[in-house]
């Protein structure tokens, strides 16, 4: 969801219009030229998180704006969409002590219907969240028509159609602009929830790979001061991590990275603890993509991706951080 007031003037015109893109060339991956800047924090802690570089990303081409989802892969490989339909790939590049310091070889493409047919319309191919499911394929969920869909993408590549995911009950009665933001997977289920505004929670489905009748909301991620959920990852260790998002005009954008333990039994809310609070003089903006992996000491590796919405004064900022985990008890 849109919150910065200069882009939501710009998604308001978009949304009226709703103008298909050109597919011109669709048939192919095609190469994106991006600068890399790197992006100093000026700390070397945050809550229980160390910083581990930055980059701000910049580039031209239509295809590499509004980064919403991103999946970092072993080897470093990246897998990220676009909030308008689009695939993106590259390579992250590491220095000696595990620093970010490059991001390569950059391509994209478009993504596709479980009919083949190019997502071109921003009304349909609003995809905000991204996760990889435990049998190698992506899980992409989609605000503003409240789908989930399926790709196998490593097969495929982004040229096969997709399979529609599971449903969700009440997903209907989300606002269209507020709606699934936050996906992960599970060993045989994708974890999802709204987005969520000024009510102190928001819903959050726990959704069997394999169910036929539409899946109800059985749990809720607690929501304050004025944040919202906007991605979510499974951590190595089997819990989960949430990215909140706050903006407000005068005080402008901050976000917060929480843990919780995945959800089980009948329902009910979660628990999540603050892992980091980041708000200035750290290097902000408007947080949407999470991803957690393995780093090759142990350390667990959180990257969080900035949606620059289109706007100059906007940024796409990747920014990494290991968890300072707790001494044991």
């Amino acid at each position: 969801m849109i919150r910065f007031a200069a882009a939501a003037a710009l998604a308001l015109t978009l949304a009226a219009c709703d103008t298909p893109r050109s597919t011109h060339g669709d048939d192919q991956w095609e190469a994106v030229n991006v600068e890399v800047l790197p992006v100093a924090a000026g700390v070397e802690t945050v809550g229980r998180l160390a910083y581990r570089g930055g980059l701000e990303l910049r580039s031209t081409n239509p295809m590499f704006v509004g980064l919403s989802g991103i999946e970092v892969l072993e080897g470093g490989r990246v897998v990220a969409i676009s909030d308008e339909a689009d695939w993106i790939e590259a390579r992250l590049t590491l220095d000696e002590r595990g620093y970010l310091t490059g991001f390569t070889g950059v391509r994209a493409a478009f993504m596709r219907d479980e009919h083949g047919r190019v997502l071109t319309t921003k009304s349909e191919a609003d995809s905000e969240g991204l996760t990889q499911m435990a049998d190698g394929r992506f899980a992409v969920s989609f605000e503003r028509t409240h789908l989930i869909r399926i790709y196998d993408l490593n097969r495929d590549g982004p040229f096969g159609s997709a399979q529609l995911g599971p449903r969700l009950e009440g997903a209907e009665r989300l606002p269209e602009n507020a709606s699934f933001e936050a996906l992960a997977a599970m060993d045989i289920a994708l974890l999802t929830a709204a987005e969520g505004g000024e009510a102190p929670t928001t819903p959050m489905w726990l959704a069997p790979l394999a169910a036929r009748a539409p899946v109800s909301a059985q749990f809720s991620y607690p929501l304050s001061d004025g944040f919202s959920i906007t991605g979510m990852d499974r951590l190595p260790d089997g819990d989960f991590v949430a990215l909140e998002r706050f903006y407000a005009p005068v005080i402008g954008p901050r976000a917060r990275l929480t843990r919780f333990a995945a959800p089980s039994g009948e329902g009910g809310e979660v628990h999540p603890e603050v892992l980091a609070l980041l708000e200035p003089p750290f290097p902000l903006d408007n947080f949407e993509g999470v991803s957690a992996v393995r780093m090759p000491d142990g350390a667990t590796r959180i990257y969080i991706v900035s949606d620059n919405n289109k706007s100059a004064q906007q940024r796409t900022l990747l920014l990494a951080f290991d968890v300072i985990e707790a001494p044991a008890d």
